[in-house]
């Protein structure tokens, strides 16, 4: 048995990573470089897809997406989202080195099995995902894309939670680019289906997970041995609560987020081909507004392990600050994109999208807004992320989820496509308020303007002249004012604007 380590080594172990990492506001210098260049190749790729494909194959593709999306958390239980909480936790204890083994084997082993059963049961697969059996030989590429893509969300989460924000952004910027390329050339010179797209998704994923393989090997070299190895029921007993309250977020969560889509194939009173032409017409609404959305995920993913950092350190009044800030300061933000967008989308949608999406232009305000919300959302679960609660977090989407599928089955059939964003508006609505309410419950100190802020966005709803007077005057009072910003929240931003303009200037 190896001896126990000294006071001096244990401190050192805690206070030096045995990894290079990133601070946050270089994190976050390096989030924007990203955002502009990745978001910008992605929006490209979109507009492209919505320009080269027939709306029945678009809204194809928008299912298979929204099923990979929600199964690949769902098929390995969660484990890498446990990364952001408990790669800091298990580093500063000197065993680190075990919770990356175990959970890589565990990842693997749970992949591997889910993928294959879906192989196995492709006609059954296609029945449930789109009310249609003929499709069932496109599944055996979806399972091989499946694979992918939880490889790849196994390494951003796992460097995301180890701060090394340059392989996220690398990890990330190769994906979009090759997503892109491959994608496109496959558009225009294979097959102009749904098929190319999940092809060309599937490789770009398998790339990138080769790229991760190889640095977390080199950097498996400079883990130290574990002075203690946890024993197994030890190690799982803490792990698996987390992951498994985390799964079951991310299952309603993901659920929460495509199920109109499927109530509209499975409940709309349409053929398979028709309802899935209307999902179409409702994924080119989402091309732009789910950039921000992208944006407010990564936002969170980064902030999250420091975040956990001041909450190990007992500094619970400072990530209730911050995480007012954050959705105060994503609101504005976000809303100021919105009505960018809304602005600017009948040109897009006439021009660009060659006037094929005539519905998708009629929904983009409650569009728009429920995509903030959604954004919003998700920076609120950070809180119960913390304190540990993840729970409460399944409280809030399992809430919201019900909200959405009964509001769906009320408003689809009357007003259709427009029935079916209204009410996935009205859900994150609750889910918002459910979600602010319960972190308070919990603990957390929510401000007022935090409240204000969280309910602007249903201006968006109302019309682009309305939401923008409004937010013209919120603006105004969060420079001239203090109830917007207080004087510490004005002085935190303006110290985070230059950290990261001196590191942008050191870079140029």
């Amino acid at each position: 048995m190896s001896a126990a380590p000294t006071a001096d080594s244990t401190a050192n172990v805690a206070s030096t990573p045995t990894y290079q990492t990133t601070s946050l506001a270089e994190s976050m210098l390096l989030l924007a470089m990203l955002t502009v260049f990745q978001r910008g190749i992605g929006f490209v790729r979109g507009v492209l897809f919505c320009r080269w494909l027939p709306a029945e194959q678009l809204g194809l593709w928008d299912l298979v997406f929204g099923f990979l999306m929600l199964a690949g958390p769902l098929v390995v239980l969660g484990i890498p989202g446990s990364f952001g909480r408990y790669v800091e936790h298990y580093r500063q204890k000197g065993q680190l080195r075990t919770f990356l083994y175990r959970t890589t084997v565990a990842t693997v082993a749970l992949s591997t099995i889910g993928c294959g059963l879906l192989w196995l049961f492709h006609e059954q697969a296609a029945v449930i995902l789109f009310k249609d059996a003929s499709l069932a030989p496109i599944i055996p590429v979806v399972a091989l894309t499946l694979i992918a893509v939880v490889g790849f969300n196994y390494f951003v989460e796992l460097f995301i939670a180890m701060r090394q924000m340059r392989m996220v952004s690398a990890l990330q910027f190769v994906n979009s680019v090759l997503f892109a390329v491959i994608g496109l050339g496959l558009l225009l010179w294979y097959d102009n289906s749904a098929e190319s797209v999940i092809l060309s998704y599937g490789i770009a994923c398998s790339v990138t997970v080769v790229m991760g393989g190889v640095v977390l090997t080199r950097d498996w070299k400079q883990v130290p041995l574990c002075d203690r190895v946890p024993m197994q029921s030890e190690f799982w007993s803490k792990l698996l609560p987390f992951a498994a309250w985390l799964w079951a977020i991310n299952l309603l969560s993901n659920l929460f987020e495509v199920v109109d889509r499927y109530m509209i194939v499975h409940f709309s009173g349409l053929t398979p081909e028709e309802s899935i032409t209307l999902v179409g017409d409702y994924h080119s609404s989402r091309v732009v507004p789910w950039l921000m959305v992208a944006v407010a995920n990564l936002f969170g993913g980064i902030l999250l392990p420091h975040l956990s950092a001041d909450w190990e350190r007992g500094e619970r009044s400072k990530v209730s600050q911050q995480l007012n800030l954050l959705l105060k300061a994503s609101s504005m933000v976000m809303m100021a994109g919105a009505i960018v967008i809304g602005l600017t989308a009948p040109f897009l949608f006439e021009y660009v999208f060659e006037g094929k999406y005539s519905g998708g232009l009629e929904v983009l305000p409650w569009t728009l807004t429920y995509c903030v919300w959604y954004s919003l959302v998700g920076c609120a679960m950070l809180y119960f992320c913390c304190a540990e609660k993840t729970h409460v977090g399944a409280i809030v989407f399992g809430i919201g989820l019900a909200a959405n599928v009964g509001l769906n089955a009320l408003l689809l059939p009357m007003w259709g496509l427009t029935g079916a964003v209204i009410a996935t508006a009205l859900a994150n609505a609750i889910a918002i308020v459910l979600a602010l309410f319960l972190a308070h419950r919990h603990g957390m100190e929510i401000q007022k303007s935090t409240l204000l802020l969280a309910a602007a966005p249903f201006l968006l709803g109302l019309g682009w002249q309305v939401a923008l007077s409004v937010w013209i005057v919120l603006l105004w009072q969060a420079y001239a004012g203090s109830w917007v910003f207080d004087t510490q929240e004005k002085q935190s931003l303006q110290n985070g604007l230059d950290v990261l303009t001196s590191k942008f200037r050191s870079r140029t």
